[in-house]
């Protein structure tokens, strides 16, 4: 089992990465594999809109693959972050994980989100839903196997 983090904030080292690696340990001692992928500070020419390509343009079928978002934040804007982050699990059959609150985390200057002890302990939290949440749609996927999938039938709004 292995889970791909993708870390979008334009500081390597900061506050999200600290939310990140608190899930990263409780994957790793739940023996679950991580990669941590760090994006948000690399020049990608050409990726305008890059959640909206990867989600709409990839051919592999995400579905029933467990999808998180976390948000990371002074103060405000968190929860509207994050309902758009999770807007595109949803469109893609992928089973959104929770925690205890919302995946966020607070911190303004670097290092701040180790002082968030209500952040590190949702981290936690969200990390062994996660956990619980792949284990047993694999082992569901094992007994039963994935749900039957229709064609999908375009809405056509110009009638």
């Amino acid at each position: 089992m292995k889970v791909l983090i993708i870390n979008g904030s334009p500081r390597a080292g900061g506050n999200t990465s600290i939310a990140l690696d608190e899930m990263v340990k409780v994957f790793e001692a739940e023996g679950v594999e991580t990669e941590v992928v760090q994006v948000g500070n690399k020049d990608i020419r050409g990726c305008i809109a890059c959640l909206d390509r990867l989600f709409y343009s990839t051919g592999f079928d995400k579905t029933m693959k467990v999808g998180a978002s976390v948000v990371c934040a002074r103060r405000g804007g968190l929860s509207a972050a994050f309902d758009e982050l999770n807007k595109y699990f949803t469109i893609c059959g992928m089973p959104v994980a929770s925690s205890q609150y919302w995946n966020s985390i607070h911190g303004r200057e670097k290092g701040q989100a180790r002082e968030d002890f209500e952040g590190l302990q949702t981290m936690r939290t969200l990390a062994r839903n996660m956990t619980f949440l792949m284990k047993s749609i694999a082992l569901g996927k094992e007994k039963y196997g994935l749900p039957e999938k229709e064609e999908w039938l375009p809405t056509h709004f110009i009638r």
